[in-house]
């Protein structure tokens, strides 16, 4: 999946930990720890499946429970319309 920022969203990093904001909405969220990280790999490759190849190699954690949390991560900012959710363009 592909992940992209709406024109109306912006954010911060705090050192470890990252503020996300719709300027248009008011909604923010906090990241803290892991979830910054997440959240920077996600920004940095604007894709679900690389942000966790990239994470797989920053965290000695159980592939399951690291796709389990990233996707629970997506989930609900897309929910607060933080982020949206795209196909891979040419099914990559």
């Amino acid at each position: 999946m592909r992940v992209e920022l709406g024109d109306d969203v912006t954010w911060c990093d705090l050192q470890d930990d990252v503020v996300i904001l719709n300027v248009d909405t008011g909604i923010y969220f906090g990241l803290e720890g892991a979830g910054g990280q997440m959240w920077r790999e996600l920004v940095e490759h604007r894709s679900v499946e690389k942000a966790f190849a990239a994470l797989q190699k920053k965290f000695d954690v159980k592939p399951t429970d690291l796709k389990r949390d990233l996707e629970e991560m997506v989930r609900q900012l897309a929910e607060k319309g933080l982020v949206s959710l795209l196909p891979e363009a040419n099914g990559r």
